[in-house]
């Protein structure tokens, strides 16, 4: 039996979430590990050491109204130059489905 909670390669790609809701963490989790793709969420700082845990980045997902422009901007550092930055109007779960399904059929087309 495998282990659920391991880490391969079909899923190494990070959405970092910044913002949002602490207790919908488990949610947002479940829409982004839905589409094979793994998920940081900070919801109010950063840890210094985040960077060397990331992996391979795939979008950064902000919360424009709940995050101050510093923790938006060490976001935006995190990820590499061809990894979008995606603002959220809201901290819902479907707003982020919403951006997941985006960035996923970008990725498809090429």
């Amino acid at each position: 039996m495998s282990n659920p909670n391991a880490q391969d390669s079909s899923r190494s790609s990070t959405v970092i979430l910044v913002g949002g809701n602490g207790g919908m963490s488990d949610r947002y989790r479940e829409v982004v590990e839905g589409r094979g793709l793994r998920i940081r969420h900070f919801e109010k700082k950063i840890p210094a050491a985040a960077r060397h845990s990331l992996g391979r980045v795939a979008a950064v997902f902000v919360v424009v109204s709940m995050v101050s422009h510093s923790l938006r901007d060490h976001a935006k550092e995190l990820a590499s130059a061809d990894a979008p930055v995606v603002y959220l109007r809201s901290a819902s779960v479907s707003a982020l489905r919403a951006a997941v399904d985006d960035l996923e059929a970008k990725r498809e087309q090429g």
